[in-house]
């Protein structure tokens, strides 16, 4: 079975451990991951986090998807929506208020700039659940706004929103959760029960989170095969758009 890893990240953690694209490629692929999903937030500027992110990306076409980081109230994060998303073809949006300190119930620019990134059809990740800044609830309320977009949550919102975030997205059909470093069985259960397989994407949040457990912990929700294949790869596949052949091309031609 293949499995895709929807929410991984690059750059140095939060200890100093740097870590780099190869490394990255090489530890996943022992698992069997063929594709993963990063973004970049160990720095404070969106531009050179998003650089590395590309890098990557040009590294190992076909393999790595990169998202942008994103900060709304940065006065060129319009700029940086076109460059990531149209420019460098990322094929997704990470938002962390908790790094970049706002309170998303109270970041007027956070509206508009969700809109811009609605242009580009790619989704939106979240991370909510770590911080007082990472309520997930006005998150909901926007998506409810936006049909047509696609939003996750990462971590099933963690320990603290886990069984409420499911439940308030319950009839949302727009927005998935994903399983990483979220350990909480229960949680994960109630994941299945409420929103199905169909809206549950396979994370492991590489390289803060033991891979191994987490591919693990998914074989103890219950799932038959087909439904495991759309939690490892098939919904991440929905998420994704096409770039990979673009990205393939573009490279091509500077050479």
């Amino acid at each position: 079975m293949k499995r895709y890893d929807f929410h991984s990240h690059l750059g140095k953690t939060r200890s100093g451990d740097a870590n780099n694209a190869d490394q990255l490629v090489k530890e996943l692929g022992e698992f069997g991951i063929t594709k993963v999903g990063i973004c970049s937030l160990s720095g404070n500027g969106m531009r050179p986090q998003n650089d590395l992110v590309y890098e990557a990306m040009c590294q190992y076409p076909g393999i790595v998807e990169g998202y942008a980081d994103i900060d709304p109230k940065a006065p060129d994060a319009f700029l940086e929506i076109h460059r990531t998303l149209g420019d460098m073809k990322m094929n997704g949006v990470k938002f962390m208020s908790w790094k970049h300190g706002y309170a998303v119930e109270n970041c007027p620019s956070l509206g508009p700039v969700i809109d811009e990134i609605g242009k580009y059809g790619v989704h939106i990740q979240i991370h909510g659940g770590a911080s007082p800044l990472c309520t997930p609830f006005v998150w909901i309320e926007h998506a409810k706004r936006r049909p047509d977009m696609r939003f996750v949550f990462t971590h099933v919102c963690g320990r603290e929103f886990g069984y409420s975030c499911i439940e308030a997205i319950r009839d949302l059909d727009n927005f998935w959760v994903e399983t990483s470093a979220n350990m909480e069985i229960g949680i994960l259960r109630k994941a299945v029960e409420v929103l199905g397989p169909e809206r549950i994407l396979f994370g492991t949040d590489w390289p803060y989170k033991p891979t191994n457990i987490e591919i693990e912990k998914l074989y103890h929700l219950g799932l038959n095969e087909s439904e495991l294949e759309l939690v490892f790869y098939r919904n991440a596949e929905k998420l994704w758009k096409s770039h990979s052949a673009k990205l393939v091309e573009d490279l091509a031609k500077r050479r």
